[in-house]
């Protein structure tokens, strides 16, 4: 049997051993790479790692908590004093920073020191988390010509973008229960009201229930790309929102963005094979993992009152999706992940299975993501593959939400 939570505390440790350096005190890495600033990451990539770290204290409290206390204060080394927010970049010293600040960095760094104050229990992530909430208040603005409000991307540039919404909800939800007034429980929830109501009527694609990426504030051109991260963020908040009021609404939203995160049919998924069990999502894990995670909300949240057979196709695609990931994006060299679901981007090696089992026609294309970058004049396939933060936390991550299903599981095949 495959346990998901030793294999998530695994990754975990992996990623810890990898990239922490404690000479600086902070992740870096040697070899330039995905989400890498210099030697340091970007702060998305920051609340990927931590968010797995407090994934990982619910699995082992006491081995941990000083592991924690470390990834939190070398977080803080992004924090803008000015605004009380965490800038895109990594600055070295405590309370400096720069104005590039995005709301989707500093709302995944919330849900990610929520998961921690809920394992540790430590007051000083709790104040962290409201102070990040605080900061997540200022961004919700007047599309200029829709007239619809909604959460900003970025503290100056004109863009409200899904994943500041859709993040931004889960975490003031879930942020309801440290409310110290009925006052501050009603801003919250209107917060997240706000948020959802601008991703359902303005970035939802009535034609397939997908939702779409962004829009500039003085636009009403919307980015139509579609991913897995935004289909995913935004099942969770509905269900969330259900959660906390029993709104039927938010039910019947939850159950019509359900299916395009597990239909094969939809365009999430790698759709160039008539069979529907050769074909899996598509992306990377740091946007996929936010998928299973919604799909874990809805199976937890209408595990009675589902429509039919819904929750059985739920379960499917997470157990399908761990048994392939665990096969075709572990790298056995160094126990660790591939960031890529679409395998033939990784390697040679995997590219020959995925012709061999999937009868493939794609030609091999490698993701400059899962390789070294910054090579001046070198093809992307012949840079070395080097691991990531974000990607060692997502697998993590990954783990630990397949883990809330199915526990302990034999892989299927795929």
């Amino acid at each position: 049997m495959f346990d998901n939570n030793l294999e998530g505390y695994h990754a975990t440790q992996k990623m810890w051993y990898y990239f922490w350096n404690p000479s600086v005190e902070a992740f870096t890495t040697q070899v330039p790479c995905h989400e890498s600033h210099g030697q340091q990451f970007s702060c998305y990539a920051q609340a990927v790692a931590v968010h797995a770290i407090a994934d990982a204290a619910f699995f082992n409290k006491e081995e941990i908590r000083p592991i924690a206390e470390k990834a939190v204060k070398a977080t803080m080394k992004y924090r803008n004093p000015k605004y009380k927010a965490f800038s895109v970049d990594f600055h070295g010293g405590i309370n400096s920073g720069d104005e590039d600040i995005n709301y989707d960095d500093n709302a995944h760094l919330l849900r990610a020191m929520i998961q921690m104050y809920e394992a540790l229990g430590n007051q000083k992530y709790l104040a962290i988390c409201k102070e990040i909430q605080e900061f997540m208040f200022t961004g919700i603005t007047e599309h200029q010509h829709w007239h619809i409000q909604g959460c900003k991307w970025h503290i100056s540039r004109k863009y409200m973008a899904t994943i500041s919404n859709s993040l931004g909800a889960i975490a003031a939800i879930r942020m309801i229960k440290y409310a110290k007034s009925k006052e501050e429980e009603a801003k919250l929830y209107e917060f997240a009201k706000i948020c959802m109501n601008f991703i359902w009527e303005k970035m939802r694609d009535p034609n397939d229930n997908i939702i779409m990426d962004g829009v500039g504030l003085d636009s009403d051109v919307i980015d139509l790309n579609k991913y897995s991260y935004n289909q995913g963020t935004s099942v969770s908040a509905y269900c969330m929102l259900y959660k906390y009021d029993g709104n039927p609404e938010w039910k019947e939203k939850a159950d019509l963005l359900i299916d395009g995160c597990i239909n094969p049919g939809k365009t999430l998924y790698d759709r160039d094979y008539k069979d529907n069990n050769k074909r899996f999502l598509s992306g990377v894990s740091y946007f996929n993992q936010l998928l299973f995670e919604g799909i874990a909300d809805y199976i937890e949240t209408f595990q009675t009152n589902a429509p039919s057979g819904v929750i059985d196709q739920c379960k499917k695609e997470m157990l399908r999706h761990m048994s392939y990931f665990r096969k075709y994006c572990f790298d056995p060299k160094d126990q660790m992940y591939y960031m890529n679901f679409d395998i033939y981007r990784i390697d040679d090696k995997t590219y020959q299975m995925f012709k061999q089992e999937f009868g493939g026609t794609k030609p091999f294309k490698p993701d400059p993501r899962e390789r070294q970058k910054e090579m001046d004049d070198v093809p992307v396939e012949k840079r070395p593959i080097v691991r990531s933060l974000i990607g060692a936390g997502a697998a993590a991550h990954i783990f630990f939400q397949f883990g809330r299903i199915f526990p302990k599981v034999d892989p299927v095949p795929c």
